[in-house]
């Protein structure tokens, strides 16, 4: 049950200790949740939960894109206790993700001691990865396998694709150790498709090098989703929203200049590779697409630290997403409905699904859609305006409509399963869209039994 008045009966002294430490627990574990890829609007109502669960009132709590804000005001003297961080690092970690929101979801229900629960924070931030850091780079090399499936690739090609994004994360990742700002490293991970479609073409002329490119560049998109763009514009935080977003598309132009820039540099020395962005999507070859499908989600699972217990249900769902996907595009719904009518369906699978394997739904959802991000029209639109191609432009709005889709699409999928069954805690009802990673309880009669639960 949450603490009614968490200061009740405590000195000025001992009450502002409390609240101090409170608030600091409330503002560490979001910062967990939002580096991770969680939306603003479950930053702020994690932070209200947690503080709620203890006892404290007149929470005012804020996010943008770099800094959490947290601040308590006393109703008695008006005093302002306030806490800030500031958001120094950026990846996706889900095994953390999973045990900050369980955490939570434990605080809510039965909120531990308040140095207990500065420890089980402290565990999650320093915890140890899920998995081993090599099993995580094969991740995101199979992600890149899959990719070269997915596009009617090879072996030859597919096999060329693992390497090539093997080597592009090992890369990256000593050039996020030394702080190299991550456009420059998005220049050196797009510069590395082209070399290792080169050395392909070279070994054999019948492989079409611009699938081991594209390949690399959906794996190096996999990481930078733009749902949480969308969520938060949808949702009302528009300043995080709209940087997320330029972020997105400083990495893909960091890409595009890197793959651009070798790719006139083999030419020099005689090499032409034409690079091929265009490839349309297609029922032909379903069996192999869904496996191809299943392949990418399951590399992102492992390189992102999907918890185990989640792996088939993301599996299952990613391939669902590429059928629901496939045979929209083969009613000639394009892709823009298409990407949204999948993502509709997949969102409201996820939020029963997330019920069995415990994790949140942003775990699911987010994995699931993997082979439908638009990163191949996203690229394929800035390398049309480096070429001065007014087409370009289209292909920049087709991109972020897509995009737009399948956010908008999960989300909608949350809102109707809620809407049948009914969230079952109020916190889930003060807030503009469905809370996607923090945990959630289904089921109109909970709503009256704990209605002084947050």
């Amino acid at each position: 049950m949450a603490v009614s008045n968490g200061t009740a009966g405590m000195s000025s002294t001992d009450a502002a200790d409390y609240t101090r430490a409170v608030l600091d627990i409330a503002i560490r574990v979001t910062e967990v949740l939002f580096t991770n890829g969680a939306g603003a609007e479950d930053a702020v109502a994690a932070m209200q939960a947690v503080t709620h669960a203890y006892g404290l009132r007149n929470i005012e709590a804020d996010i943008t894109h770099t800094l959490i804000s947290l601040s308590w005001e006393n109703p008695a003297t008006y005093e302002t206790i306030s806490r800030s961080r500031n958001v120094k690092y950026r990846t996706l970690d889900y095994h953390k993700l999973t045990r900050a929101t369980e955490l939570i979801g434990r605080i809510i229900e039965d909120p531990p001691s308040v140095p207990d629960a500065r420890r089980q924070v402290a565990a999650i931030v320093g915890g140890a990865p899920a998995y081993p850091r090599t099993l995580r780079r094969i991740g995101w090399a199979i992600v890149g396998t899959g990719a070269a499936f997915l596009l009617g690739g090879g072996l030859i090609v597919a096999a060329a694709s693992f390497v090539a994004t093997l080597f592009i994360d090992v890369i990256t990742s000593a050039l996020q150790k030394r702080r190299v700002p991550v456009f420059y490293q998005s220049v050196v991970g797009g510069a590395i498709g082209p070399l290792v479609a080169a050395v392909v073409y070279t070994l054999d002329p019948g492989v079409n090098p611009s699938l081991v490119v594209v390949a690399t560049i959906i794996m190096l998109l996999a990481g930078v989703t733009t749902f949480g763009a969308v969520h938060d514009t949808l949702s009302g935080f528009y300043v995080t929203g709209t940087a997320r977003l330029v972020e997105a598309v400083l990495i893909t132009s960091g890409l595009v200049a890197g793959v651009l820039g070798t790719t006139l540099l083999l030419t020099r020395f005689g090499i032409v590779l034409e690079i091929d962005g265009t490839m349309a999507p297609s029922i032909e070859g379903l069996t192999m697409q869904l496996i191809a499908a299943v392949i990418i989600v399951f590399g992102f699972a492992l390189a992102v630290q999907v918890p185990l217990r989640a792996f088939w249900a993301v599996c299952l769902l990613g391939a669902a997403a590429e059928l629901l996907y496939l045979l929209f595009i083969g009613a000639e719904s394009g892709i823009v409905f298409a990407s949204a009518g999948a993502s509709v369906i997949v969102g409201m699978l996820a939020a029963i699904a997330v019920l069995v394997v415990r994790v949140p739904p942003l775990v699911v959802v987010v994995s699931a859609l993997i082979p439908l991000v638009p990163g191949l029209a996203l690229f394929q639109g800035l390398l049309q305006v480096a070429d001065a191609d007014i087409n370009g432009l289209l292909s920049l709005l087709t991109a972020a409509a897509v995009a737009a889709a399948l956010a908008a699409g999960a989300i909608l999928g949350q809102y109707l399963v809620q809407a049948v069954l009914g969230p079952a805690r109020k916190l889930q009802r003060r807030f503009v869209g469905p809370l996607m990673a923090l945990p959630i309880q289904l089921g109109r009669k909970k709503v009256h039994e704990h209605t002084d639960r947050v």
